[in-house]
């Protein structure tokens, strides 16, 4: 069988199953990895940021320490420090500037800032404490202030602002490099093992195409070239499993022949022991009657009542014959369009006087459109009344002889139900038997539904028989509609 989604196959899913543990595996550690490489980065800047404030600091104390004391004249030292500062091509700076305690600005890389005074909450955090602080007072900048002081005494804070941007370029340049170096890897090994993977399908694709090539009843190949993997043990299961299959279909059949040999001798048994018992009955009256007229005693009378138990007895033997030979030769049907409306008021008709006589009442449901049925008539009609018959017997005291019939699908159902005294569990399994009968003796030969199946099954045709003792019994007889109806 063809798979056209790759996906389903074994090979498919462990390669895509594989492929997402190493796409997993690649991201958390190329996030870690980027993680770790931006924060070694931020801590340089901050290192390197930190270092030169402080360095700075003491050249910018020492210089505001002198012009306090006189010893420097005021001028620009401070500016040309922050000039300096802002010329560092090692750190991205944005701004740099001293502050007096009170938070004004005493020298700025832009002059137009000198002389402002800042407010703002960063700046009352960096006046108010008397150690280097990092702040982020934006994204992407790192502001970095330190005190300008010599013990309790203070002259002022050097800030400087450190563009990030670099970093976040560098972090996401890193990042972009991961992607295409995991994508490369994963497309790599997700074609090897692919590649891989093909070493161990290909044999269980033969296995497979082994499989569905074997042909029911054939012997199976030797397995004495397999190889001593998994694969190969599955093989060779396989092929112990067929010959365990080919041995147990030869017990099969031989234990099914010595089944229908059993059963064939039963039912020749059965049918014996009915014929015999149907046939040696007239026989013994007919060797009394026989004895009688021997001794030559009898009355004229006599004679001829003798003479009709010999006829009698002589066509009960000839009936029981022509009813094995009916069924054993079955004669040609002989088939025609048949409304079954029609057979059936016919066969009721026929049994009117026994209907009457047992005050039973008939009640028909059947459709007066229900499509024809190709049947032999007579057959058909002998069908019928055998069942009929056998309800109307089951009814002596009275009772309802319902009869049903409507199409489905392909078959015309019909059931006639009586409400006589049914028929045990055991003899229902039964009365399709030859010979087998429920009616006391003389009044039924056993053949009816035996002769009835078969006629039935001629016919195409299914009847199933159900009962409950006290409460009555159920035919069900099932027929094939022609086939241009059924195509209709």
């Amino acid at each position: 069988m063809k798979i056209n989604n790759p996906l389903l196959t074994l090979q498919g899913k462990f390669t895509l199953y594989l492929s997402i543990l190493i796409i997993a595996t690649m991201s958390a550690l190329a996030y870690w990895n980027i993680s770790r490489e931006k924060q070694l980065l931020q801590d340089t800047i901050i290192r390197e940021g930190r270092a030169l404030v402080e360095s700075l600091a003491i050249s910018c104390t020492n210089t505001m320490l002198y012009e306090e004391t006189g010893l420097v004249e005021e001028g620009g030292l401070l500016d040309n420090y922050i000039s300096d500062l802002m010329q560092r091509k090692d750190l991205n700076i944005i701004y740099a500037m001293i502050l007096d305690p009170k938070g004004k600005v005493i020298a700025h890389n832009s002059m137009v800032e000198v002389g402002n005074s800042y407010q703002d909450e960063i700046t009352k955090q960096v006046l108010a404490s008397w150690n280097t602080l990092l702040q982020y007072p934006k994204d992407n900048v790192l502001d970095i202030s330190t005190p300008l002081a010599i013990s309790t005494k203070r002259w002022g804070t050097l800030r400087i602002g450190v563009s990030l941007e670099n970093l976040k370029k560098e972090s996401s340049s890193l990042a972009f490099k991961y992607f295409l170096y995991t994508g490369f890897f994963i497309l790599l090994a997700t074609g090897v093992i692919a590649f891989l993977f093909g070493f161990i399908t290909n044999p269980l694709k033969s296995l497979t195409k082994e499989m569905d090539e074997t042909k029911p009843g054939e012997d199976p190949p030797s397995f004495s070239g397999t190889s001593q993997d998994e694969i190969g043990k599955l093989r060779r299961s396989f092929y112990r499993l067929l010959k365990r299959i080919k041995e147990d279909e030869r017990e099969r059949e031989k234990t099914q022949r010595n089944l229908l040999l059993t059963e064939k001798m039963v039912a020749i048994g059965k049918l014996t022991a009915g014929v015999a018992h149907e046939i040696n009955n007239p026989l013994g009256g007919l060797l009394n009657c026989i004895y009688h007229f021997k001794k030559g005693s009898q009355s004229p009378e006599k004679q001829q009542e003798y003479l009709q138990l010999m006829e009698d007895g002589i066509k009960r033997i000839q009936k029981t014959v022509t009813n094995l030979l009916e069924y054993a030769r079955p004669p040609k049907l002989e088939r025609s369009p048949t409304d079954l409306n029609s057979i059936v008021e016919k066969s009721l008709s026929l049994l009117d006087y026994p209907i009457r006589k047992n005050r039973i009442e008939v009640s028909k449901d059947i459709l007066y459109d229900l499509p024809p049925i190709e049947m032999d008539t007579n057959q058909m009609s002998q069908v019928f009344v055998n069942i009929f018959l056998n309800a109307i017997q089951a009814m002596e005291e009275g009772g309802v002889l319902k009869i049903d019939a409507k199409p489905l699908d392909e078959r015309i159902i019909m059931t006639i139900s009586d409400t006589g005294k049914g028929i045990s569990e055991d003899a229902l399994q039964k009365v399709f038997d030859p010979f087998f009968t429920t009616k006391g003796e003389g009044t039924g030969t056993g053949l009816g539904l035996w002769i009835t199946q078969g006629i039935v099954e001629r016919h195409g045709g299914t009847i199933q028989l159900s009962s409950q003792e006290g409460k009555g019994t159920t035919v069900e007889i099932q027929l094939p509609l022609p086939k241009k109806l059924k195509s209709a």
